[in-house]
C-alpha cells in the first residue's frame, strides 16, 4: 500500500493545545505509512518546526487567515496546491475558516477534506457573526468531520452532531450525514506520570517549600483563557493562605496575546503578588511542572476538550475549571466545575477546600492514569486509530 500523504492546516505550530495534540500524533503515528506536512498561517518560524522536519514532515508558511486577507489567502492556497500536488487528505484545524481551503481543494480534486472542531466559542460580536456565517458554508465542502469532544462537535457541525469513536467509524458501524468522529486529545501517559522525587526536585529548583500550596495554569495569554480573573482568584487565596504560589505557563506571539500578557504582568505587580506569581513562559517541561503543583485552575470563557486537562489527570492533579469546559473530559472525577458568575473569593474558597485534605498523590495518580488509559487517551493507541482512519479515508 502506498504511503498516504496528509496536509495538515493549522494557524501556528507553537506550544499550545491543538498544536501539541497534532505533534503527539505525528510523533506516534506509523510514519512509514502516513506522511504529514503542515501548512501554517504565520510567516515566522514555529516552535515545533525543527521537530516536524526531524520527524520527516515539512512545514510551509502562508499569510494569516484574517478578514482583509481572505483574497490573498485563497490565491496563495491555490498556488500552494498547484506547486505541491499529491496530497490524499487535507486535515484542517482551522474550524469554520477551513471553508476557504476546502472550496479550493474540492475544485482541484482533492478527495478527502477533514474538518476538525476544537472549541465551542460563545458571544455575539461581529467576529462571532462572521464565524457563524463561514460555519454554515463549511458544511458543503468538508467530506468528513472530526472533533475533540461533544461541545466542539455541536458548535462547528450543528446540534444534531452524532459523535462516534474513530474505531467504530472505520469498522463501518456508524455512517450518516450527522456523524462526527472523535479524535482524542491523547497524551503520552508515561511522560505524564507522577513522581514525588520529580515534585521535590522542581520545587527545590524554583525555591518553593514542601508545604506551599501551588496553583497552576497552562494556556496562551488570551481573553478567552481569562488569566486576569485567575489573578483575582489567587489574590483571594493568598489572603487566606500566605504560603501559596502560582505558576502561569504559556506565552503569546500575535500582538493581541503579547498585549494581554503585558496586562497580566502589570496586574500581578499592582496586586502586590510579584514573587508569588511565577510567569514561566512557554515550557517544554510541563509534565514536570505539573508534578510540583497541587491544583490546576482553568477559568476559561470558552473551551473545547483541553489537552492540558488530559495531561493534568494523567499526572494525578486535581483541577478546578469553569463550566465552559465540557463534562466529558472529567475521566477521573477529579475535575470540579465552577461558574464564572461566581466571584473570585468563591473560587478561592473552592480551591482551598479541594486542597485541604492530604492525599496520597502517588497512589491517587496511578488510579487516575489508569482511567485516562481506559478511556483511550494513551497516544500510542490513539495514533493507531488515526492511522487506520486515514487509510480508510484514502482507500
Amino acid at each position: 500500500m502506498k504511503k498516504i500523504n496528509v496536509l495538515v492546516l493549522i494557524t501556528v505550530m507553537d506550544r499550545a493545545g491543538a498544536e501539541t495534540m497534532m505533534m503527539n500524533y505525528l510523533r506516534n503515528i506509523n510514519r512509514e505509512k502516513i506522511h504529514m506536512d503542515f501548512l501554517i498561517n504565520r510567516e515566522q518560524k514555529a516552535d515545533y518546526e525543527d521537530e516536524i522536519e526531524k520527524l520527516g514532515g515539512r512545514i510551509y508558511h502562508m499569510c494569516p487567515l484574517y478578514p482583509g486577507k481572505f483574497h490573498r489567502y485563497k490565491k496563495e492556497f491555490r498556488n500552494f496546491l498547484e506547486e505541491h500536488p499529491g496530497y490524499d487528505v487535507i486535515h484542517s484545524n482551522l474550524e469554520e475558516r477551513s471553508y476557504f481551503a476546502f472550496k479550493i481543494a474540492k475544485k482541484m480534486g482533492i478527495p478527502v477534506r477533514v474538518a476538525h472542531a476544537h472549541s465551542a466559542p460563545c458571544g455575539r460580536n461581529m467576529k462571532m457573526i462572521m464565524r457563524l456565517y463561514f460555519r454554515r458554508k463549511l458544511q458543503k465542502y468538508c467530506t468528513h468531520k472530526v472533533a475533540c469532544g461533544e461541545k466542539a462537535a455541536k458548535w462547528l457541525f450543528g446540534s444534531d452532531a452524532d459523535l462516534v469513536e474513530m474505531e467504530s467509524f472505520v469498522k463501518g458501524e456508524k455512517h450518516s450525514k450527522n456523524t462526527v468522529v472523535l479524535m482524542k486529545n491523547a497524551v503520552d501517559t508515561d511522560k505524564f506520570s507522577y513522581s514525588t522525587d520529580v515534585r521535590e526536585k522542581v520545587r527545590k529548583k524554583m525555591k518553593i517549600s514542601r508545604d506551599t500550596l501551588v496553583i497552576g495554569h497552562v494556556g496562551r495569554f488570551t481573553h478567552d483563557k481569562n488569566q486576569s480573573f485567575l489573578i483575582d482568584i489567587f489574590k483571594n487565596v493568598n489572603i487566606l493562605n500566605k504560603k501559596s504560589a502560582m505558576m502561569l505557563i504559556g506565552g503569546g506571539k500575535p500582538k493581541e496575546e503579547i498585549s494581554y500578557k503585558e496586562e497580566i504582568e502589570r496586574k500581578v505587580q499592582q496586586s502586590g503578588l510579584k514573587g508569588k506569581v511565577k510567569l514561566l513562559g512557554v515550557r517544554e517541561d510541563i509534565n514536570e511542572l505539573m508534578q510540583a503543583m497541587d491544583i490546576l485552575v482553568m477559568p476559561s470563557r470558552t473551551e473545547g476538550f483541553p489537552v492540558t486537562l488530559v495531561e493534568a489527570q494523567a499526572v494525578g492533579l486535581c483541577c478546578l475549571v469553569s463550566d465552559a469546559v465540557g463534562y466529558d473530559i472529567n475521566m477521573t472525577e477529579k475535575i470540579q466545575y465552577k461558574s464564572l458568575e461566581e466571584d473570585a473569593s468563591q473560587w478561592a474558597q473552592k480551591i482551598l477546600s479541594m486542597t485541604a485534605d492530604g492525599q496520597n498523590r502517588e497512589a491517587e495518580s496511578i488510579l487516575m492514569k489508569e482511567k485516562v488509559i481506559e478511556r483511550g487517551y494513551e497516544i500510542a493507541d490513539a495514533a493507531k486509530d488515526l492511522e487506520a482512519f486515514y487509510e480508510y479515508l484514502a482507500g
